[in-house]
C-alpha cells in the first residue's frame, strides 16, 4: 500500500507575487514538497505571432500547487499560516498517495548560481573544475535551497563578505546552506540555530554531502529565550515580522564593528526593518523579484 501525504491543495486564479509570498510562509513548516499543477495559459489567439502583431501580454497564470508534509501538524500549521496571510487562496487539506509525484518534483530541480557559490542537488552536480563553491543540499525539507530569492541574494551578500577567521551565526538556518557558505569561506566557527528539529536534521543530513571543515556546528535552539554568544558576522534570513519583532535580540548577537546579512522580506517591509536596528549602517542592498537582503555595519 502507497503512502499518503498530508497535503494542502493551493489554488488562486493569477500569481503576481503570489508564488514568492506562499513560499515565504511555508517555509516554517518544512514542506516535503512542491508539485506544480498550474497549466500555463497562451495569449489570447493561441500561439504568438514571432513577427506580427507585436507579443502581446499573457494571461494571469493560475496557481495550482500540491504542497506534501511529513505529518498533519506540520500541514494545519502552514495551513492556518496561509489562510492568514493570503486570504486570497483556496487551500484545501487532503491525504494524497504517493505515485511518486514528490520525488518528481524535487527532482526537477537543478544547480543554483548565486555569487561565488553554486547550490547543487546531487542529481545535478557541476564538473569538477567549475570555478566556484560548489554546496550539495538534499532538497527534501523545504526551502533554503537557493532556489528562493532571499537564498540566492544573501549568498551573493555572503561573496562579497570577507569572513576569514571570524565567527558567523545562521540564524533560522533552514537547510543549512548559509551556514555551510560561511564555513567553506573560511570562517572560524559557524554555528547554524533553528527552533525546527526537522530543519536541522535536514541541515545535517546535507552536511554530511559535503566536505566541511570541523568550524561547522547545528544547533536545535531560540536564539530569544537561549542567546548564543555575539558573532562577527550574523545572518538571518527569516521573515520581516520577527526581523522587526526580534530586532534587539538579533543586534545584541553582533559584536562591535560586526555586520549583518537580512533577508526574508519585501519591499514593503524594508523600512521597519531597517528601523529595527538602530546604530547599524546599510552598507548594500540587493532585490529580487520584490525581495530584499541587506547588508548592514554595527
Amino acid at each position: 500500500m502507497s503512502r499518503l501525504w498530508p497535503a494542502l491543495i493551493l489554488r488562486a486564479r493569477d500569481v503576481d507575487d503570489t508564488e514568492d509570498m506562499v513560499s515565504a510562509v511555508l517555509v516554517d513548516f518544512s514542506p516535503v514538497a512542491i508539485h506544480d499543477l498550474a497549466e500555463r495559459p497562451l495569449p489570447p489567439g493561441g500561439l504568438w505571432d514571432p513577427t506580427y502583431p507585436p507579443i502581446p501580454d499573457p494571461p494571469p497564470t493560475p496557481l495550482h500547487w500540491n504542497v506534501c508534509f511529513n505529518d498533519a501538524d506540520e500541514r494545519d500549521g502552514a495551513a492556518e499560516a496561509i489562510r492568514a496571510a493570503l486570504p486570497q487562496l483556496t487551500v484545501e487539506s487532503a491525504d494524497l498517495p504517493d505515485e511518486d509525484w514528490a520525488a518528481r518534483s524535487q527532482a526537477s530541480l537543478t544547480m543554483v548560481h548565486a555569487g561565488r557559490f553554486i547550490v547543487a542537488p546531487p542529481w545535478d552536480m557541476p564538473a569538477a573544475d567549475v570555478d566556484a563553491t560548489v554546496i550539495v543540499i538534499e532538497p527534501s525539507m523545504g526551502f533554503g535551497t537557493g532556489h528562493h530569492a532571499t537564498t540566492r541574494m544573501c549568498l551573493r551578500l555572503l561573496s562579497d563578505l570577507d569572513v576569514t577567521d571570524l565567527t558567523v551565526l545562521d540564524l533560522g538556518t533552514g537547510s543549512g546552506v548559509l551556514t555551510m557558505a560561511a564555513a567553506l569561506s573560511g570562517a572560524r566557527r559557524v554555528i547554524g540555530i533553528d527552533v525546527d528539529v526537522d530543519a536541522i536534521q535536514s541541515a545535517e543530513t546535507s552536511a554530511r554531502m559535503n566536505t566541511l571543515p570541523d568550524t561547522i556546528e547545528f544547533q536545535v535552539s531560540d536564539f530569544r529565550s537561549s542567546p548564543p554568544a555575539p558573532a562577527d558576522v550574523v545572518l538571518a534570513n527569516l521573515t520581516g515580522g520577527m526581523l522587526t519583532s526580534s530586532g534587539a535580540a538579533i543586534a545584541a548577537l553582533v559584536k562591535p564593528g560586526g555586520q549583518m546579512i537580512l533577508s526574508g522580506f519585501d519591499h514593503t517591509e524594508v523600512d521597519a526593518v531597517l528601523a529595527a536596528f538602530p546604530g547599524f549602517t546599510e552598507v548594500q542592498r540587493l532585490t529580487e523579484d520584490n525581495w530584499i537582503a541587506l547588508q548592514l555595519r554595527h
